[in-house]
């Protein structure tokens, strides 16, 4: 069972004036393709080389398929796939706002904000997520404070 470390944050409330307080993964570190491949050639004994070709394509063929806008599953790791969010920018504060259209002609392109890459775990992934345990890592790591703000007055 993997064990997960979070820390509480600050942030400022999207719906108002004032703060909110919530909790982040720690990203313990960043692992790049080499080191994929390397504990992927550990664990299967497959030539490295071989290996890291492989990989290498399975990634461009991913990126091929989505940016054409297929949704590529992967079996045992998840989904992979395009979406769109939309809104209209409000002229008068300057900002999109979501929003749909009141007739069909009124959606177009200019509706779109942002295309993003979305993934989603198997459900076998999906159930392992549910077993994990967490701990705070907030007054360990960052020495009682994070943010501008001091851990012990979050939630008060």
């Amino acid at each position: 069972m993997a064990k997960i470390g979070f820390y509480k944050t600050e942030v400022c409330n999207p719906k108002g004036t004032g703060k909110l307080y919530s909790v982040r993964m720690v990203p313990y570190s960043v692992i790049d393709s080499e080191e994929v491949v390397e504990l992927a050639c550990k664990d299967s004994n497959i030539n490295r080389q071989d290996l890291a070709v492989g990989f290498a394509a399975l990634c461009q063929a991913i990126e091929n398929f989505v940016l054409q806008g297929h949704s590529v599953t992967l079996a045992g790791l998840g989904n992979f796939r395009l979406t769109a969010k939309t809104g209209k920018w409000d002229e008068e504060n300057k900002k999109w706002i979501s929003a749909g259209s009141e007739s069909m002609d009124g959606v177009s392109t200019d509706n779109i904000r942002g295309v993003y890459l979305r993934f989603r775990p198997c459900t076998a992934l999906r159930n392992e997520l549910k077993n994990i345990s967490m701990f705070d890592v907030t007054k360990t790591l960052f020495g009682g404070t994070m943010g501008g703000y001091d851990y012990t007055t979050v939630g008060k």
